[in-house]
């Protein structure tokens, strides 16, 4: 703690006798206007002379008034209690303000980088970057966290948590990667059975919907994700009913415009392709038979265009509809994964640190 001191500065009045101006300069008044002192005398003011004086009367002002506050007045003192700094911390990432909460995070481990719950706070630094869909600064802190903390269960929790960034954005292979390395390394029961059950949604996303079954028969009985995991193992099954469209399927028929988009329940679509390519041969057909070569070919090449384009637009439109049906199927299965446990569920009761400046 430091201590504010406060020390009294003196003033030298000044005399008739010590000033080079005249004494009747001294009888004056403040004009609160421009905060000089202008000296009066008589019917005449003071000339140009007076200039120094009036400067020194304002600084003489100044002091008088710093002399005359009291100590306290002019000192303060901050304390940073580290629980209250992280709960702060906590606080503001519940109310989804990630970004700062990141802010305070930091602050956090750089006035306790000794405190207990420096890994903790740096795996919410984590967390608060996905949540805010900032997954390469998430996995720039997690490596970090991996390499400080090799072999403990933080590292663990960051090796998930690596996992689970890519799995947010979609990248399974990548995202299978990190859990199948959870499952191998770290012992820990309910670290392991989430990378496993995590591993039973990748298989579902993918569309191995047997292999998703099994693999969430693993998870333990002893764990709060075995209800959901046993509930998911028998609905996952359900994804081999799916009324899924075969993209290759939809191309071949393609052959006549239209009938692709129809296999795939697009029917509008259908119509206009058949009309739009029926319209291009006819044209086409038509220039030829008025010996009107280059027109004929020109309609010729565009009306290739057009078909192929069909072709390709059936086929990915039956990828849309097995996309959607999956999607649809899986938003209404439960997702038990609640990556806040890895962060945010212990509650330690410890010394409190403080910094007082």
């Amino acid at each position: 703690m430091t201590t504010c001191h406060s020390s009294p500065l003196g003033l030298q009045s000044l005399s008739d006798k010590d000033s080079p101006l005249p004494p009747s300069i001294f009888l004056g008044t403040v004009s609160t206007s421009n905060g000089w002192w202008e000296g009066i005398k008589g019917r005449g003011k003071a000339d140009v002379g007076g200039q120094p004086l009036r400067t020194l009367s304002v600084i003489a002002i100044v002091l008088l008034v710093l002399v005359l506050l009291p100590s306290h007045a002019l000192c303060a003192q901050i304390t940073i209690d580290s629980d209250e700094q992280f709960r702060f911390a906590e606080q503001t990432m519940e109310k989804g303000d990630f970004l700062r909460a990141v802010v305070e995070f930091e602050r956090f481990l750089q006035f306790f980088p000794e405190d207990k719950k420096v890994p903790r706070a740096r795996l919410l630094i984590a967390q608060c970057y996905m949540k805010a869909k900032d997954y390469e600064s998430a996995r720039k802190i997690l490596n970090e966290v991996l390499n400080g903390y090799k072999g403990t269960l933080v590292a663990g929790k960051a090796l998930f948590l690596m996992g689970e960034s890519y799995f947010e954005q979609g990248l399974y292979d990548e995202a299978e990667r990190y859990f199948k390395g959870v499952i191998a390394t770290y012992p820990e029961p309910e670290l392991r059975n989430s990378a496993v059950y995590r591993l039973g949604w990748i298989q579902m996303q993918t569309g191995k919907w047997h292999e998703a079954s099994e693999t969430f028969k693993a998870v333990g009985a002893g764990s709060p994700l075995f209800p959901s995991a046993q509930d998911l193992s028998a609905k996952s099954l359900g994804g081999e009913l799916l009324p899924f469209k075969d993209p290759t399927t939809a191309g071949a028929l393609s052959v006549v415009p239209g009938l692709g988009h129809a296999y795939t329940e697009r029917y509008k679509d259908g119509l206009v392709a058949f009309l739009l390519n029926g319209l291009f041969i006819w044209a086409t057909i038509e220039a030829f038979q008025e010996d009107q070569e280059v027109l004929g070919a020109v309609l010729g090449v565009v009306g290739l265009g057009f078909y192929s384009g069909t072709i390709y637009s059936a086929v990915n439109s039956a990828h849309k509809h097995n996309r959607k049906l999956k999607d649809d199927f899986l938003q209404g299965l439960p997702d038990a994964v609640d990556v806040n446990f890895f962060a945010t569920k212990e509650r330690h009761i410890g010394l409190a640190l403080k910094f007082t400046f």
